[in-house]
């Protein structure tokens, strides 16, 4: 039994149509009937159309193992076949790391509205402690013809809750400088040997930008607090965070997950 018939039976099986597997996918109607039909050319790649079985299987109870090995031995491209592999085997670690990179995070949010409510707390308290105090004497007229700096005013804590969406560029950058940005998350991309699968998440889950760049191409990601980027062909990349160069992710295999946040990128990332 193909992967098509496979997959249509179990539906069956479950009590599904097309339509409702559609719904619950996202996917196009048209596209899981090619699937059915073991046509997988409106998937857009091995890459997708893998990910499109695993989807699939799951709905209807198959185990996507079984499918994708018969994908990866029947229909997919023998050139592609390592490299989208070894992806689909660190998905599940990968978003483990970004998980885990976001729970690390500093809440800024929480701890500004922590800061101000100290702050109010201090100040009634010193209020009430002092209410009794006897007063100081205003201070006196300044001569004619002397200046006086005017009372430097006491900031108010502020808390802001608006946070800008993260944005992904296109065009190329601007030249290297060694400044580290002082706020948000800046990284530029460069591919530079081979071609490298890319996807860019930004610290709300957007999914910045997904597909195969090749050598000499350049994507420009940005973020408020911290962009996660999935790579396909770590070796054959060039980074440069918040104004300093990285080079290539060092990594244990060409597949690798990086995260950064705000600040330097030499120094501890959350």
């Amino acid at each position: 039994m193909s992967i098509g018939q496979a997959l249509s039976a179990a539906r069956r099986d479950a009590g599904l149509s097309i339509e409702d597997i559609s719904a619950k996918t996202r996917l196009r109607a048209t596209v899981v009937r090619a699937i059915e039909a073991d046509d997988f050319s409106l998937c857009g790649g091995d890459f997708y159309a893998r990910g499109h079985i695993r989807t699939l299987a799951g709905l209807v109870g198959l185990d996507p193992a079984v499918l994708l090995a018969e994908y990866d031995a029947t229909v997919a491209n023998t050139d592609d076949r390592p490299i989208t592999s070894q992806l689909y085997e660190t998905e599940a670690s990968g978003r483990a790391i970004t998980r885990t990179a976001e729970k690390r995070s500093p809440n800024w949010g929480v701890a500004a509205i922590a800061t101000t409510l100290v702050a109010v707390i201090a100040v009634a308290i010193v209020g009430l402690l002092g209410g009794g105090t006897k007063k100081n004497p205003p201070a006196p007229l300044a001569a004619a013809g002397s200046t006086q700096a005017a009372p430097t005013p006491t900031p108010t804590p502020s808390v802001s809750v608006t946070t800008p969406p993260a944005t992904v560029s296109s065009s190329p950058p601007s030249a290297p400088t060694s400044a580290v940005a002082e706020a948000g998350v800046h990284v530029v991309l460069k591919i530079t040997t081979a071609k490298c699968w890319v996807a860019a998440t930004a610290s709300n889950g957007q999914v910045l930008y997904q597909g195969v760049l090749t050598p000499g191409a350049t994507q420009v990601f940005d973020d408020p607090a911290r962009v996660t980027l999935r790579l396909g062909n770590a070796p054959a990349t060039d980074l440069t965070v918040n104004g300093v160069e990285i080079g290539a992710p060092q990594s244990k295999s060409n597949v690798t997950s990086v995260s950064f946040g705000p600040g330097n990128p030499l120094l501890a990332q959350g």
